[in-house]
């Protein structure tokens, strides 16, 4: 167990010079102690190349994660060392290493700023309107990479998730940890769903998701449950949480998990009604919004190959023309 690793870790995630912050470094330090086997093969696993290095210097984050019951309701020590691990490693085997530097080790003066990759952008109402990968402390409780809808500087939806094999072990899938959205926005959210024509922005968020996946080449994705929610290690049992994500998934064509009830199963691609399934009067406006989406399909493929190994992008095969 690298125990420089660990200082220097702790240090940055804990402000040791308050007494609130200095009692959190020690308990963080008495996990460590606890799991030595588990952290040794965390800080040996950072040390192996220069970039995870920088990476975990960066983004002490990854190691705080494996130390604090975070992604999903009962994960264990050794599944969260895991995670983390399978995560990095992906990201290596299909994101280059500047994409990799400036997500989990951009500097300005010493201190992280992680940058954003943006995959999609349009101007709406003079401000710009964008979705980016990006990955800050606020997200770290529910997975190791976030995808976020934003107006300017203003967050409007983020989805926080990671990289993993799925369930049998054999490809890897996208595990989401939560969604979140602004608070305070329901009137820029009633306008941007009736710029897309009908099309919410929740709806909007997790297509991004759905991109992302499929330019990644993968077949399958992961959506936490209610009860799945870490904050469920914390939280009453008879106290629900605010955002119901099961019925979100569900009309996402997601279906609860037959091995683990702490996730859905969600289809990479969305179902797009044919015209001739739809009303006269509401064909044009899914013409409309299927544009709009469409343009997004090509925005994530022309940004993500900026930051995707060579040969590494799967992009979307274009439609059959319509008789």
């Amino acid at each position: 167990m690298d125990l420089d690793i660990l200082r220097k870790a702790g240090r940055e995630l804990y402000h040791t010079d308050r007494l609130k912050g200095m009692k959190r470094y020690l308990v963080y330090r008495a996990r460590c102690r606890m799991n030595q086997d588990v952290m040794k093969g965390v800080t040996d696993f950072f040390k192996e190349t220069p970039l995870r290095r920088e990476m975990v210097e960066g983004t002490p984050a990854f190691v705080e994660q494996v130390t604090r019951s975070f992604f999903y309701k009962d994960s264990g020590f050794e599944d969260r060392a895991k995670l983390v691990k399978d995560h990095v490693l992906f990201m290596e085997k299909n994101f280059t290493p500047d994409a990799l530097r400036r997500l989990y080790a951009s500097r300005v003066g010493g201190k992280l700023v992680g940058e954003k990759l943006c995959l999609w952008q349009e101007e709406y109402e003079g401000e710009p309107l964008s979705m980016y990968l990006s990955f800050s402390a606020g997200q770290r409780k529910e997975g190791c990479l976030a995808l976020v809808l934003a107006l300017g500087e203003e967050e409007l939806y983020q989805i926080m998730f990671w990289f993993s094999p799925d369930m049998e072990g054999e490809k890897d899938a996208v595990w989401i940890g939560a969604l979140q959205g602004t608070p305070n926005g329901s009137d820029i959210i009633k306008a941007l769903t009736k710029a897309f024509f009908g099309y919410r922005t929740k709806n909007l968020v997790f297509y991004g998701i759905r991109n992302l996946a499929r330019c990644l080449g993968l077949e399958k994705i992961y959506a936490v449950t209610n009860e799945g929610y870490y904050a469920m290690n914390h939280v009453r049992s008879d106290r629900k949480l605010k955002t119901d994500f099961g019925e979100f998934w569900a009309e996402c064509e997601g279906k609860l998990c037959e091995k683990d009830p702490r996730f859905f199963v969600m289809p990479v691609s969305e179902h797009r009604k044919d015209m001739s399934e739809l009303k006269p009067s509401k064909r044009a406006q899914h013409r409309r919004r299927f544009a709009r989406l469409d343009a997004i399909d090509a925005a994530f493929d022309e940004n993500m190959e900026k930051y995707l190994l060579p040969g590494r992008l799967h992009k979307k095969e274009a439609p059959a023309a319509e008789s």
